[in-house]
């Protein structure tokens, strides 16, 4: 049974509300020793964390922010299907994840996608 802690007050216009946050499930170096072997496993050859875990402010609610470069013919919406199911088998938490090509991330490292804004800023590289 998980513990919902009083985080903080905020002010939202004249009333204020009492934010409850729940630990998180593990830490991102247990996740990344969890996902690392799916991610090679798959043929990843880059994975990225971005997000509330980069940033350290993970709690019971967040999910996991992934971007995973590696070698594929598959369309965008359907490369991350299959990792996505074996890597949610692995991890104790929800992944958003992202697939992108090496030609892709490469490309997109350089267009100014805020996406890529987020990886520059946040990311903690895991594979």
């Amino acid at each position: 049974m998980s513990t919902l802690h009083h985080s903080e007050r905020r002010v939202c216009g004249d009333e204020s509300v009492t934010v409850l946050r729940e630990p998180a499930p593990c830490s991102l170096d247990e996740l990344r020793s969890r996902a690392v072997p799916v991610l090679r496993a798959a043929g990843a050859s880059r994975a990225v964390v971005f997000g509330s875990w980069a940033r350290g402010e993970a709690d019971g609610f967040s999910d996991l922010d992934l971007v995973v470069v590696m070698e594929t013919d598959r369309p965008p919406l359907e490369r991350g299907l299959d990792l996505a199911r074996r890597l949610d088998a692995a991890l104790p938490v929800v992944v958003d994840l992202i697939v992108y090509t090496p030609a892709e991330f490469a490309a997109g490292r350089t267009r100014g996608l805020a996406v890529f804004d987020a990886l520059s800023r946040e990311g903690a590289r895991i594979l």
